[in-house]
């Protein structure tokens, strides 16, 4: 890659250190196996998980994914199909959030360990 802009790296999901490395180990389609990440970068060998429970915190990041699916799902629900009832907001809405769990899941992380790891970029490492 060996480009060092850190947007790039965070959407490729690449390490936040070299910006090289994989931080998951498949594809985020791949649905059973969408969670497993790397221990280390293969690149510069920086540890992911950067203290035991490092990772908790993507859960607020997941969490405002959520609720960002839910207001504009239900804006585009109550606008094409004039305000249908109850159910009319929570199947659709739900059946999108579950099918849109790997990628939150995977995306949460990224952002979380990019922005609030404190590793810096270094490109030789």
């Amino acid at each position: 890659m060996s480009d060092s802009s850190k947007l790039k790296a965070t959407i490729n999901a690449r390490c936040p250190q070299c910006h090289e490395g994989r931080l998951f180990k498949f594809k985020w389609w791949n649905v059973f196996n969408f969670a497993q990440m790397e221990e280390h970068c293969s690149e510069c060998g920086m540890r992911y998980e950067v203290e035991p429970g490092f990772f908790y915190g993507a859960m607020y990041v997941s969490y405002a994914f959520t609720v960002g699916i839910m207001l504009i799902g239900g804006i585009i629900i109550f606008n094409l199909f004039n305000d249908p009832d109850a159910m009319g907001y929570v199947i659709p809405i739900t059946t999108v959030s579950l099918i849109l769990v790997p990628f939150n899941y995977r995306v949460s992380r990224v952002i979380f360990i990019h922005l609030f790891s404190g590793v810096k970029y270094r490109p030789n490492k």
